[in-house]
């Protein structure tokens, strides 16, 4: 057991000297220190005070903290938002340089396309878990904008291809880069933000992917439109060129403006008294800064405590029942109907923005309300409605467009889940970032081949055993929710029980510097 009550130095990453004496802010409890031999947990963190849903800042946020939150906003989650949309607009180019003559220059044929699809997703899944592991052994600052940068070059090389066997490599790596971001992401966040701030940001970097896919389709559009015999670049060449041109500025943002950890700090654009007033938020968080990574802290993780697995399920049933959101039928049924190209492409942008809205509100509320689990029961509540219409089919128009559209809010609850994790597992960084990289895996490599048996296109427009499939899967999750809940619940009480009673609730008092 070790006081947080300290004069904590600050020590610049490059030099390492020291900069100035931080002041220092009391934590009127005492942290729970890590052990190897013990199962990773943490003595709960105080309820957030309610909010109204609409304030931006916390009641119990001091004028001190509300500045540090806004610096962070601004160092922290533009860089996550941009990388992430160009994330999936490098995922899209593929598809859409197939039908723009890439099929033909490299003479494909047969089932190349889904085997480039197939070697993505290896790559993808492969490194997902020891790279976001990795990442915590070095300095975010540098190391997500370094594999932002070489995932940058890797898309460019793309365009150089001259066989599909090359456009197989470039795809790995492509993929062994990116993959991790999502997870990378939503555990750096949790390095930073506390329990009733942490949905709403998530929520705000996750809809960079439906930003991402919106804008795609007219960026690439114009790309092949404008570029397409420019230079002699055939214009399915220059989707990868446009991709990297977005990367690069973004990466470099990246390096000049991530503020690192508050355990290893970019002090550029941060003081001694933020890092000390970041260390403190985190200390009431009982999160942990990191430690070593060893096989022993593995082992512990994934066979002691209940964390890993109850996640990992939970993830499993959440990422799969979120497939209706892609998978639903509304293109191929406005086209059956006899609605145009242009009238199809406007209709169905409708469900991005319904997923957009609500994974803004429901992080807004879960942060506000610190109503995770509410929320999730509420999106798979609205999920089964959904499927059980589009199942029956023979139903008012009016009623299957507004089925459609409902599909998009199952992918509203991705923040909250993530966030959730970070609480749970507050009490070990690595724990974090082995059981969010995870979490993310096990949702992809089903991902990969599940959808093929589920979602059949012989079926299309109505995919009856797609949407009984999700409707199993909501039951599950809720089924899962209930032993996530009481497992948690169940942590905090016991933990609550074997604190001190003189150590109270955690507090933030800022004292002035010696």
């Amino acid at each position: 057991m070790a006081s947080f009550v300290e004069k904590t130095p600050v020590v610049d990453e490059k030099t390492g000297s020291r900069i100035q004496e931080a002041p220092v802010y009391q934590q009127t409890h005492v942290v729970d220190t890590y052990s190897e031999d013990e199962p990773v947990t943490a003595s709960p963190a105080p309820p957030p005070a309610r909010q109204k849903f609409w304030h931006y800042f916390s009641p119990e946020d001091t004028p001190a903290e509300r500045r540090l939150i806004l610096k962070l906003d601004g160092l922290i989650m533009v860089f996550l938002f941009l990388a992430y949309w160009g994330k999936v607009l490098d995922s899209s180019a593929t598809g859409t340089a197939y039908v723009s003559g890439m099929k033909e220059d490299l003479r494909m044929f047969g089932n190349q396309l889904n085997y480039l699809n197939t070697v993505y997703l290896c790559g993808f899944i492969t490194l997902q878990i020891p790279m976001t592991m990795l990442m915590t052994r070095f300095s975010v600052n540098y190391f997500l904008p370094a594999a932002d940068l070489l995932w940058g070059i890797f898309t460019l090389v793309q365009y150089t291809s001259t066989s599909v066997n090359q456009l197989y490599a470039f795809r790995f790596l492509v993929g062994m880069l990116g993959g991790f971001f999502f997870p990378a992401a939503m555990w750096y966040m949790g390095c930073w933000y506390k329990r009733n701030e942490l949905s709403r940001r998530g929520a705000f970097f996750f809809i960079a992917s439906q930003v991402g896919g919106m804008s795609s389709g007219y960026i690439q559009a114009g790309a092949y439109a404008h570029l397409n015999g420019v230079h002699g670049i055939e214009g399915w060449r220059w989707l990868y060129i446009i991709c990297f041109a977005a990367t690069i500025p973004i990466a470099f943002v990246g390096f000049i403006f991530l503020p690192g950890t508050p355990d290893r700090p970019n002090l550029r654009f941060l003081t001694a008294d933020d890092i000390a007033l970041a260390r403190a938020r985190m200390a009431s968080e009982h999160r942990q800064p990191r430690q070593k990574i060893t096989l022993k802290i593995i082992r512990n993780v994934v066979f002691k405590g209940w964390h890993f697995w109850v996640l990992v399920a939970f993830a499993f049933f959440f990422s799969q029942a979120d497939g209706v959101t892609s998978n639903s039928g509304l293109p191929l049924w406005l086209k059956q109907q006899g609605y145009g190209v242009e009238a199809i492409n406007t209709i169905t942008t409708a469900s991005p923005a319904v997923t957009i809205v609500s994974s803004i509100l429901w992080g807004i509320v879960a942060d506000a309300y610190d109503a995770k689990g509410q929320l999730i029961g509420l999106t798979a509540a609205l999920n089964i409605f959904a499927c059980v219409c589009l199942a029956i089919w023979d139903i008012p128009v009016g009623l299957k467009f507004f089925a459609f559209y409902l599909t998009g809010t199952a992918n509203a609850i991705a923040s909250i889940i993530y966030s959730w994790a970070n609480e749970i597992c507050a009490g070990n960084a690595e724990e974090r970032a082995l059981v969010i990289s995870t979490m993310n895996t096990i949702g992809n490599a089903f991902g990969a081949w599940l959808p093929i048996f589920v979602w059949k296109t012989v079926d299309a427009p109505r995919y009856l055993v797609g949407y009984n499939w999700t409707i199993a899967l909501n039951v599950c999750m809720v089924g899962m929710l209930f032993v996530l809940s009481w497992f948690w619940n169940r942590e905090q009480r016991e933990a609550r029980e074997t604190e001190s009673p003189a150590q109270g609730s955690p507090t933030l008092v800022e004292k002035s510097s010696v």
